[in-house]
């Protein structure tokens, strides 16, 4: 449970210590990036001690891989959301555009996290996430590509990926203006693009 004293910050009494650190992770992730983060900023934020949060995760690293599995499943299950009412493969494919642009703007400094090479290479746990998002695409690009040829169907969601993310990167690069107001602009274009893109895989 979460308390909050006047004029403080929220501070962490006997709830889920893990949860709460991810929680404030993400928030310095967001201000700060990776690089100005910092465990013991984590524990002040979570109103803990410096020490504390090392009973639950081994290091810095470890601590960010977990914000960054969080963002991942969250990401799923925007997806998952967003196309429980499409019925064309073609639709569900395409909507992965809207769902990286508009997690890139909920999440920024997070989104960039789940992504992090490093922590990619040193947390198969991060890498998992990922491919259980592409288990969910897998059925949709199988579904398209002439003969349902597994290379041909990877290739589609590599170059899926690669504009989808593109997207999410410019706008958080602020080139459509701040990311939190041209978040629906983008995730449509992005739609539209990704939506030409698997159309072109099709023939």
């Amino acid at each position: 449970m979460v308390t909050r004293a006047k004029g403080r910050r929220d501070t962490y009494h006997h709830g889920d210590l893990s949860a709460a650190l991810v929680r404030a992770t993400l928030e310095i992730v967001d201000e700060a990036g990776v690089r100005g983060f910092s465990v013991s900023e984590a524990a002040r934020r979570t109103g803990v001690s410096p020490g504390a949060p090392y009973r639950h995760f081994a290091d810095r690293d470890a601590l960010l891989a977990a914000a960054a599995l969080e963002v991942s499943r969250r990401v799923n299950e925007m997806y998952a959301e967003a196309v429980a009412d499409i019925v064309t493969p073609e639709d569900r494919l395409a909507a992965v555009g809207e769902v990286y642009v508009r997690a890139a703007a909920r999440f920024r400094g997070g989104f960039d996290i789940l992504f992090h090479a490093d922590l990619r290479a040193a947390h198969p746990e991060l890498r998992d996430s990922g491919r259980a998002f592409i288990d969910m695409l897998l059925p949709d690009a199988f579904a398209l590509v002439p003969d349902g040829g597994h290379e041909l169907a990877t290739t589609l969601l590599e170059a899926l990926a690669a504009l989808t993310r593109g997207y999410a990167a410019l706008l958080l690069s602020g080139l459509f203006g701040e990311p939190g107001e041209a978040a629906e602009k983008v995730a449509a274009r992005a739609t539209t693009t990704a939506r030409a893109l698997v159309r072109g895989f099709c023939g």
